[in-house]
């Protein structure tokens, strides 16, 4: 309070001399250096020292204007690290929802490839499975087909079996109402015992394809089973036993037992035995001799005759199956060839003109 103002400003003058001279010592350029010069520029204009106090403010303004500067460069490398902070959030948020889609495409890609794969294999499965139906529907065509050839022929071996009793059976009582004349006591009794006998044998051949008929209805196949030769050549023997101008010999000294359809097997023995009968139109002392007999593993029937016998070509339908026969034509040996085949045996013929006709049945 004593001091005078001359003293006080040359005092603030050292102190602040001092202070600049410190903040040089320290390389300090900052709000302290420019408050000393700022301050001294403010003492040199009091003390009317003009000159200094205009360069003190000058050094000032400069400070100021630096950290000015500095402070603008901060504050523009906040806003870029805050803009290129803000820039890389955007890019790590448009890389996370580009990394999500792609994740939702991948999922969608998953989920098609398995809907894909899972309806692949189900039309593989279907196709498994029409093909499978496509197989047992031709497997039971084929059945169908087989079973309605073999009763489209089994009717036909009807026709050709039945034909001929009931043929005698119409001609014996056309002869006797238009012609009793002809015939007396002996010749009537003889026709009456062999008409008789001959439709009681047609009763039986028939009773017999009924009962076959009958038990095939459900399933037209062979029934094979164990049968005996002698009880095949007794029902043969019934068959033709109207037939007295002919002389019918069976053979089976080896008391043979096969194992077969006997309805199938008794069809064959008919018919072939009935072809042979029609050759004899002409034949004297007419003769059908049958055989069984045992040789390598396999059972052996044989039918013979002595008539005309034919050339080859005329067996051709035993061994063709495109070759047609009609029932009124001939033999009937493609009636004979399908049953043959139905009960896997296996049918040879050998014939010589003029000398006769053996039907080889074996098994």
């Amino acid at each position: 309070m004593n001091l005078t103002t001359e003293k006080t400003l040359s005092i603030a003058e050292e102190i602040l001399k001092n202070a600049i001279e410190k903040c040089k010592t320290i390389h300090h350029n900052g709000k302290n250096l420019q408050f000393s010069l700022e301050s001294l520029s403010y003492v040199y204009e009091l003390k009317k020292d003009y000159k200094n106090a205009y360069y003190n403010f000058q050094k000032c303004v400069y400070i100021y204007d630096s950290l000015n500067s500095i402070q603008n460069k901060n504050k523009i490398l906040n806003q870029e690290a805050s803009f290129n902070l803000e820039k890389k959030n955007t890019e790590i948020n448009l890389n996370k929802k580009i990394v999500d889609n792609q994740k939702k495409q991948n999922l969608f890609l998953i989920i098609s490839l398995i809907l894909i794969v899972g309806i692949a294999a189900l039309i593989y499965y279907q196709n498994i499975l029409r093909q499978k139906t496509n197989a047992k529907l031709k497997l039971l065509n084929r059945e169908l087909e087989e079973a309605n050839r073999i009763k489209t022929r089994f009717f036909g071996i009807l026709n050709h079996d039945l034909r001929s009793p009931v043929a005698n059976l119409i001609h014996f009582l056309h002869l006797q109402k238009e012609n009793p004349e002809i015939m007396d006591a002996e010749t009537k009794e003889r026709l009456q015992t062999k008409t008789i006998s001959g439709a009681e044998n047609l009763l039986i051949s028939m009773e017999d394809i009924l009962l076959w008929s009958k038990g095939q209805m459900e399933n037209f196949k062979p029934q094979p089973k164990k049968i005996t030769i002698e009880q095949l050549f007794e029902d043969n023997k019934k068959v033709f036993s109207g037939y007295q101008h002919i002389t019918f010999e069976y053979h089976n000294p080896e008391n043979i037992e096969i194992f077969t359809d006997d309805n199938y097997l008794k069809t064959i023995l008919r018919n072939l035995t009935s072809n042979s009968i029609n050759v004899f139109s002409t034949t004297e002392n007419p003769t059908i001799i049958w055989k069984a007999w045992q040789e390598k593993n396999k059972s052996h029937l044989s039918i013979t005759d002595n008539g005309p016998g034919a050339e080859k070509e005329k067996f051709r339908a035993l061994y063709d199956e495109t070759e047609v026969v009609g029932i009124k034509s001939g033999l009937g040996l493609h009636l004979i060839r399908d049953l043959a085949k139905a009960i896997n045996c296996e049918i040879s013929v050998s014939s010589t003109p003029n000398k006769g006709t053996t039907f080889i049945i074996s098994f």
